[in-house]
């Protein structure tokens, strides 16, 4: 077995070869986010134009929006699929936990946003799943309660009463007042945006799932090191880090903070900087010849803990792979070079226009050269009196104009950015060239430049958003211990991961932007034409379970979460549906042996069930078109009875509920009183 010492001298060397990895790409990152952010390169001239153009940071922001929304636009971001029928229902439960779990549990949305901005900026956008387990405590204070209050405090789980004060009025009554303390334990799934500098990875890896050598590293405190659980006396003598290797990363994020730096006082306070490496590496631990995969958590030369495990726990998406390397390119990088061209035309044509506004002027010590530097409107320039011809002693050098020139230079530049990275002036709005443009050709632009962001999209799905959910199930089947209630459809179900078996795989569908959503729901419009074309003409090429599958995708689309809000399942058996029938006529005479004004709710629901079920109804009769359209429209109108019954119910209810205002304000109005009372039989012995 390898001692800690040799495990910390491997660690050691891949750490240091990521770190130089790492320092190629930080300089790269350094300079885009100073791109991002609009920063002068360095090159500036006093008296002349400083302006800087923002393509990096245009192009970001264009594509950011439509690649989220690929991801959040409908109830979903990730769904699971079966093999066999054990594991597509197993499929169901795994998609609507992960689901609950990242977008309801965490914030989903935050979560994918940093990751693809990091990614279209940065190179990588990384997201740490992991499982946390906290414990927090509560101080509360009580007072005024009752005997039965008091005592469901002393059996609620955690609290522990610190001090409690007995009063009794009187009347006998005892109250408490009380201080508390409760311990509260939360776990669960969690995710982490780690910052592109922090996240490792070996030079020679070709992809992020199993690369030999792969971590974070992050500033901690020495407290925190110690709450992490590790050895104080350890901690204390880990050496304190001076600075961070690829500060300069931080100092561009925070270029509006002045730099940045982590400042450390003593190697022994414990509020010192020290880097916590927590590295997944292949190590021979045994020395049986085959590597396992370990966690180490390594700072200043030690190792603080290592043990086997199965996976690392990162998400990385990259934006533009480069096959056979794990980190390849992105669109910050692809325009870069065009920014700093367009600033470079932009400043010139400003120092242009600048020099023909205010051209320079050749003089003589014949005109008052105060008066001759202030260019002001109209002004007067004073001359020498004894010379009455000034002519020539102030001439102007004309300055040739170049706007056309250079305004030529940066269309070209725009439509270069555009050829990089398929942004265009006519996906991001109205462009006044594009009224010029034949339908053809303008569908053909927009085609093009959506299949790069379609791509993209593409290439998140498949990587780390995928990876997300997987690693989500994989932590809910192996430590959660308990039952999870998730919405599913309008309806709670119950969830007991510990019980998934099966094998399924990650689906992500895809699609782009308002353009494209609006072409799939035309699509998914003319499918489902032909899908009642087809029913319609007794084909069996499509069912009514076809046609829901249809309507759901339609629903996705135009925005709306939940399709049984709108549409009945076909796949519900008719003998279910008549056992709520059966139901709903059970209720309505359980209604009417009640008291109608407290049934009132009730009657309510059983109306909108009865709504329903009329729906199932016409369905039904649409598409059986035959033999059963008799039976069908015979259980249609027992329905529309059975609403009636409900209506003359309410009816009732509320008659009664001015009986008992009547009664209660003490009316004595016999005539108004005898009318209701007879209305009241006549409907009662009606219905």
């Amino acid at each position: 077995m390898l001692s800690d010492s040799e495990i910390g001298s491997i660690i050691r060397s891949e750490l240091d070869s990521a770190l130089s990895y790492e320092g190629e790409i930080a300089s790269k990152r350094e300079m885009l986010m100073d791109y991002y952010n609009g920063q002068p390169y360095g090159d500036e001239v006093e008296g002349q134009s400083s302006a800087v153009t923002t393509e990096v940071a245009d192009t970001i922001e264009w594509m950011l929006p439509s690649l989220l929304r690929v991801f959040t636009q409908g109830k979903e971001v990730a769904s699971f699929t079966g093999y066999t029928e054990q594991a597509n229902e197993e499929a169901k439960q795994k998609t609507a936990l992960s689901n609950h779990v990242f977008l309801q549990e965490n914030d989903g949305v935050l979560i994918l946003h940093n990751m693809f901005k990091d990614a279209l900026l940065q190179f990588t956008g990384t997201v740490k799943v992991y499982w946390e387990e906290t414990e927090s405590t509560s101080n509360q204070k009580y007072e005024g309660l009752s005997e039965v209050e008091y005592q469901k405090l002393l059996s609620t789980k955690g609290v522990t009463i610190d001090k409690v004060e007995m009063e009794t009025d009187e009347f006998g009554i005892v109250t408490y007042d009380c201080k508390t303390t409760q311990k509260i334990e939360k776990s669960g799934v969690k995710y982490a945006n780690i910052p592109p500098e922090e996240f490792l990875i070996s030079r020679t890896a070709r992809s992020f799932d199993d690369p030999v050598f792969i971590g974070h590293r992050s500033p901690k405190t020495r407290s925190q090191l110690v709450e992490m659980g590790f050895d104080r006396d350890i901690v204390d003598d880990l050496p304190a880090d001076e600075h961070y290797e690829f500060n300069g990363q931080k100092n561009a994020r925070y270029h509006d903070q002045g730099n940045w730096q982590d400042v450390n006082t003593s190697n022994h306070d414990p509020n010192d900087i020290v880097y916590l490496g927590e590295y997944y590496c292949r190590i021979d631990v045994n020395d049986d010849g085959i590597s396992e995969l370990y966690q180490v958590f390594y700072a200043g030369n030690e190792v603080l803990s290592k043990e086997p495990v199965d996976d690392h726990p990162f998400a990385v998406v990259v934006p533009i792979p480069i096959p056979h390397r794990a980190i390849g390119t992105c669109p910050a990088e692809q325009v870069a070079d065009l920014q700093f061209r367009k600033s470079t035309l932009v400043r010139q044509m400003l120092n242009n226009v600048y020099q023909s506004n205010y051209p320079r002027v050749l003089h003589s010590n014949q005109v008052d050269l105060d008066d001759l530097l202030v260019p002001r409107a109209g002004g007067l320039v004073g001359v020498d009196t004894d010379n009455p011809d000034v002519s020539g002693h102030a001439q102007m050098i004309q300055v040739v104009p170049m706007l056309e020139g250079i305004l030529s230079a940066l269309e070209y530049t725009d439509m270069e950015k555009e050829i990089r990275t398929g942004v265009t002036r006519n996906g991001q709005g109205l462009d006044a060239n594009a009224l010029n443009n034949t339908a053809t050709g303008f569908l053909g632009m927009k085609d093009a430049s959506q299949q790069r962001l379609d791509l993209i999209a593409r290439i998140f799905a498949n990587g780390g958003v995928r990876t997300i959910f997987e690693k989500t199930v994989d932590l809910l089947s192996r430590y959660q211990d308990t039952v999870k209630e998730v919405m599913v459809t309008g309806r709670p179900l119950e969830i007991n991961p510990r019980m998934w078996s099966s094998n399924t795989a990650c689906r992500i569908d895809v699609g782009i932007g308002a353009g494209d959503r609006q072409e799939k729901i035309a699509n998914l419009n003319a499918v489902l034409q032909r899908q009642i074309e087809f029913s319609q003409a007794g084909l069996v090429l499509s069912d009514q379970p076809k046609m829901y599958n249809t309507l759901s995708k339609l629903i996705t689309e135009v925005g709306l979460k939940d399709v049984d809000l709108y549409f009945n399942n076909p796949e519900v058996e008719e003998s279910t549906l008549f056992a709520q029938n059966q139901q709903m006529t059970q209720m309505i005479q359980q209604l009417q042996a009640q008291d109608p004004a407290n049934a009132l709710a009730e009657a309510e629901m059983a109306k909108a069930q009865a709504s329903l079920e009329s729906s199932k109804m016409k369905t039904a009769l649409d598409a059986d078109q035959g033999v059963r359209a008799h039976e069908v429209k015979m259980r249609e109108l027992d329905i529309k009875d059975k609403q009636t019954q409900v209506d003359t119910l309410k009816t009732i209810a509320d008659i009664r509920n001015i009986q008992a205002t009547t009664e209660a304000q003490n009316i004595e109005n016999e005539s108004v009183t005898s009318g209701l009372n007879d209305l009241l039989k006549e409907l009662t012995n009606g219905g």
